[in-house]
């Protein structure tokens, strides 16, 4: 835990031995005009621990304020790196990161505080919710959405109540009468029909 003071780790590890998880990474930026006033990101398995250690009344007394982010309220991780010459044979890497929710973002070319800023990325990226309802936004108001699940499809035509006889309905939805049926067509008495015509032997 670089920067930190020996009372900020042990109150930090009563933290954590009461949620029953162990830091995973842990990343601390001067904050403030008091000399050890700071900011400490540390992520654990449940969520990422959001800490500020301040002056509390007066310079002699310092608290430790903790906020809990579970891993799906987490957005926007972003993590840049710029690698360039000094010398010859020698170089540097200038590591950004930053969150969106909660907001936080840190900058350094220090290697050491470079692996625990990589450490705090890789982290994040791989525990926080990547999909999904954003924090603090109802269902409903998620483009494609539909509050309550799918609804059913809408009945069709044929369940409807049958028309009259001899109605029906054209291509612009206008009522038309159906054709004759030649079947119903009226057939003079003594000619005999197809069904009983007299079967040749």
């Amino acid at each position: 835990m670089p920067f930190l003071n020996d009372e900020v780790r042990e109150w930090i590890a009563l933290e954590l031995q009461s949620l029953g998880v162990e830091d995973l990474a842990v990343y601390a930026l001067e904050a403030g005009t008091e000399g050890d006033e700071r900011r400490i990101m540390v992520a654990t398995e449940v969520g990422l621990l959001d800490h500020r250690y301040a002056a509390f009344g007066s310079s002699a007394r310092y608290r430790l304020a903790m906020l809990m982010y579970p891993w799906q309220v987490l957005r926007g991780v972003e993590l840049r790196g710029d690698t360039f010459h000094l010398w010859a044979r020698e170089h540097r890497t200038r590591w950004q990161f930053r969150l969106h929710h909660p907001h936080f973002e840190a900058a350094t070319e220090s290697p050491d505080l470079g692996q625990a800023l990589c450490d705090l990325a890789r982290v994040c990226a791989v525990m926080a919710e990547p999909f999904g309802v954003p924090a603090g936004r109802a269902s409903s108001e998620v483009p494609g959405a539909i509050p309550g699940g799918p609804r059913p499809l809408p009945a069709s035509d044929g369940s409807s109540t049958p028309k009259g006889p001899g109605k029906g309905r054209n291509g612009d939805g206008k009522e038309m009468d159906a054709p004759p049926d030649s079947a119903a067509t009226d057939v003079p008495e003594g000619v005999p029909t197809r069904s009983d015509e007299p079967v040749q032997g």
